[in-house]
Formats: structure tokens, C-alpha cells, sequence
């Protein structure tokens, strides 16, 4: 049914894990929505939602629960379902197959357009009627609209920049409190910290999600705006392409084995100080951070973090992912469920559940919000980057990630120019897409 892809390397991090309860009283009134439908008569209403393991939990969603069971005779229950984010999609894939799909899920953005393009989606229009969209930042809604129709709304997002080891760079003479800008800038700061195999000057995980930061920041689009057409093989890609192939083949100042299996290891691995400079890294970095026992201060005072690298002349650039919630069209519950999203995109609820999950708002209105903002690490660096920010195309992504990737592992190890590589990855892409 689906196209198979590569999935994008976020894990969810729980800032706030185990959160007290949030009571019936707890946001009440939330939603101020006038298109609550409500029913009358029967045996229940149960709603399953399913969510990605960490940080958000079943008592954040009981506002809505609360106000649902205000407007419906019936009573309405949820049933929250958590899936490691290796599995979701998979799960979700074979449950839609085989008639069990959910009512409610929170999918990676990059997932939706499969999704929405084998048809098992509901429609949401009526939904986005009643949902302020403009107070959305404009790269997240665009992902969620297809063919004129919505089919989802976004939750909380993410940004991808530039890491650094203070300790590294202070042993190698360099000031820590001024990062490298340009692409010069950085392989030149990696060549002076480059110790090994003590510790490399810098790396960076080798997929097509994290890649796009540097195409970005060169100039480049991924795809055409419909969807259909490769544009990463084009100059831009081959400059972002060829930094690659120069961090790790020409200036050699990252690891003889660029990484590219197993992000959530590199990312163990430069906390660990084996690299002084991460080019590439989400801002869900501190997550790992408190799995290896330490504490989110200590990580601010060893670690610092910046928009990526850009090319000279370049321009600041970032990529976002995040989660979108969107619901199934075979739900035995279609009014309920739209009524469950109305409230969910309100803006008091979504303030709530992004300062309990500690995880950054997609809403315009939230971006000064101190209690949005009070557990989020390096959150003035965050907003700024967050502002300049786009996001991959999510239609065809699946397809355009299982060549990409590929190719530019190929550039990464030397086996191919980054010209070569691009070109063949975009004509494997447009003979997939046909």
C-alpha cells in the first residue's frame, strides 16, 4: 500500500516525564469551540489515539476528554496507544490493511502523504473552519493540505543545527563562545580539533533528512513544488553534496567510517566527546543527554549550539520535522473524532500540551509563551533557528529517501562523485514516481 522509506531520525523525548495528572479542572473550557456536536444515547464511545513513545502522556489529553463528555450523552473514553517510533509507522501500515486502523494517530510529518495518497485518511475540512491556521507557522500548515483538502494539523516540531564541545574547543585553542559559520569556517575549526582516534575534529550523520539542512542553506529544494520533480541533483545539491565529500574525503576530518546506520549512537558518541563538532543534529539532543545520568544544566554549560554551517554567501537555513495528528477515515466515530481535533488545535490546549511534553509550539502565538518555553534548552538560539526554518516535502518523501540516502553514503565513502550520485539518485526517484 505504501512506499517503503527511510524514517526520520527524531526520537520523542519526554522533558517532563511523569507528569502530575491534569484533572477535569485542570483547563477548563478549553476549547471556546461553538462546533461542538455532541450525541445522545448509547453504550460509550471509545477513541483510540496513538502517539509515539515519550513524552506525552494518556492525563495530558484528558481536557479534551473532559469537554468531550460535556457535550455527549454518551461517554467518551480514550484509549492511548504508544509505539516506539522504529515501529509506528509499520504498525500503522498493517493495522490500516488489515481494517484496525485507529481513530487518532500523532504520525511523523514525513509520513503523511503516503498516508493521504492511498486514501484511508479523513477529511478535515471542517475542522481547519473552525481552527485559527494563520496563527500557524506557514512552512507546518503547507504540509498538511492536499488537493485543496486538510487532512491534518501540526502539533509540536523540532529544528536540526549545529553542536559543539566547549572542553574541545578551548584544548584546541579555539574560542568556545564563537562557532564556525560558513562551511570554510567549519572544516578549517574541524581541522585544528581533529585528534584521532582520541577525538575527530567533526561528523555528520549521513541520511537524506539531515543532508537538506545543507541544501538549504545553499540555495537548493529537494523536489518541485508539486512533488513530482527531483531538484536535489541540481547546483545547489552538488555544493551541499561536495561539503559532505570534503569533510570526510577531502579535509578528513571526520571519522574513517562516516555514520549513517544509527543516529541515536552518533549522537551518544559525540556527548561522549569521540567528535568535537556535530554539523547536524536535532534539537532533541538533550534527550540523550539525561539517558547517559546527567543533568539538562550541565549539558548548556558543555555544549554549544548554533544554526548549521552555510556556505559562503549562503543563508541561514534549518529543517524541521515534528508530528502532525490526522485521523482515519473508517473511525465509527467521525463526528467525535473531529470534535476530539477541534479542541486539540485550539490554542489554549496546544499550549499546554507543549509546555507539559516540553516540546516546541508550531503555533505563531506560543513562540513567546515563558511557560512554552521554560524547559526547552538553548530556547533564544532555538526560535531564531526555528524562524528560518522549512521542512522536507511530504508527499513522495518515502521515495525520495531510499534513494537519497543511498547516494549520498556513496559520496560520504568515496565510491562516487557527488554530481554522479545525485543524478543517479534523481532518475531512480523519477523512475519510481513514473
Amino acid at each position: 500500500m505504501f512506499a517503503a522509506g527511510h524514517s526520520a531520525e527524531r526520537p520523542t523525548a519526554s522533558r517532563r516525564s511523569l507528569l502530575a495528572a491534569v484533572g477535569s479542572s485542570g483547563l477548563a473550557g478549553i476549547s471556546g469551540c461553538s462546533r461542538i456536536l455532541g450525541t445522545s444515547g448509547g453504550t460509550g464511545i471509545t477513541l483510540e489515539y496513538v502517539e509515539v513513545a515519550g513524552a506525552r502522556t494518556k492525563a495530558m489529553f484528558q481536557p479534551i476528554v473532559d469537554e468531550l463528555n460535556a457535550a455527549y450523552d454518551d461517554e467518551v473514553d480514550l484509549q492511548f496507544t504508544q509505539i516506539p517510533y522504529e515501529n509506528m509507522r509499520s504498525q500503522l501500515q498493517r493495522r490500516v490493511g488489515g481494517g484496525n486502523a485507529p481513530d487518532i494517530a500523532a504520525l511523523d510529518q514525513i509520513w503523511l502523504g503516503a498516508f493521504v495518497d492511498a486514501g484511508v485518511l479523513l477529511e478535515l475540512d471542517a475542522v481547519a473552519d473552525d481552527t485559527d491556521l494563520d496563527d500557524f507557522l506557514d512552512p507546518f500548515v503547507e504540509t498538511t493540505r492536499f488537493d485543496g483538502h486538510q487532512y491534518a494539523f501540526p502539533t509540536t516540531t523540532d529544528v536540526r543545527g549545529m553542536y559543539w564541545n566547549k572542553a574541545a574547543f578551548e584544548d584546541a585553542g579555539l574560542d568556545p563562545e564563537s562557532p564556525p559559520e560558513t562551511w570554510p569556517e567549519l572544516l578549517d575549526a574541524a581541522e585544528t580539533l581533529h585528534d584521532p582516534p582520541g577525538r575527530y575534529g567533526a561528523t555528520q550523520f549521513v541520511n537524506g533528512g539531515r543532508w537538506t539542512v545543507n541544501l538549504f542553506s545553499a540555495g537548493g529544494s529537494v523536489m518541485s513544488d508539486d512533488g513530482t520533480e527531483p531538484r536535489f541533483q541540481e547546483l545547489p545539491g552538488a555544493s551541499a553534496a561536495a561539503f559532505l565529500d570534503d569533510l570526510y574525503n577531502g579535509r578528513r576530518v571526520g571519522p574513517p567510517d562516516p555514520a549513517y546506520r544509527n543516529s541515536a549512537q552518533t549522537a551518544r558518541e559525540f556527548l561522549q566527546g569521540q567528535y568535537a563538532i556535530t554539523v547536524v543534529e536535532g534539537s532533541w539532543l538533550d534527550y540523550f543527554w539525561r539517558n547517559l545520568g546527567n543533568e539538562n544544566s550541565e549539558m548548556v554549560e558543555r555544549f554549544g549550539f548554533a544554526p548549521t554551517p552555510r556556505p559562503a554567501g549562503g543563508e541561514t537555513a534549518t529543517m524541521s520535522g515534528g508530528h502532525v495528528w490526522t485521523a482515519f477515515e473508517d473511525t465509527d466515530h467521525p463526528g467525535v473524532v473531529r470534535d476530539f481535533l477541534r479542541i486539540a488545535t485550539e490554542r489554549e490546549f496546544m499550549q499546554h500540551l507543549a509546555a507539559e511534553a516540553g516540546e516546541i509550539p508550531t503555533r505563531e502565538s506560543l513562540q513567546d509563551e515563558d511557560e512554552v518555553w521554560a524547559e526547552i534548552l538553548y530556547a533564544d538560539t532555538v526560535r531564531d533557528i526555528l524562524s528560518e526554518t522549512r521542512l522536507r516535502p511530504v508527499r513522495n518523501w518515502p521515495v525520495v529517501a531510499d534513494s537519497l540516502g543511498p547516494a549520498l553514503q556513496q559520496v560520504a565513502f568515496d565510491e562516487q562523485a557527488p554530481e554522479t550520485a545525485l543524478n543517479a539518485a534523481a532518475e531512480e526517484v523519477r523512475s519510481k514516481l513514473g
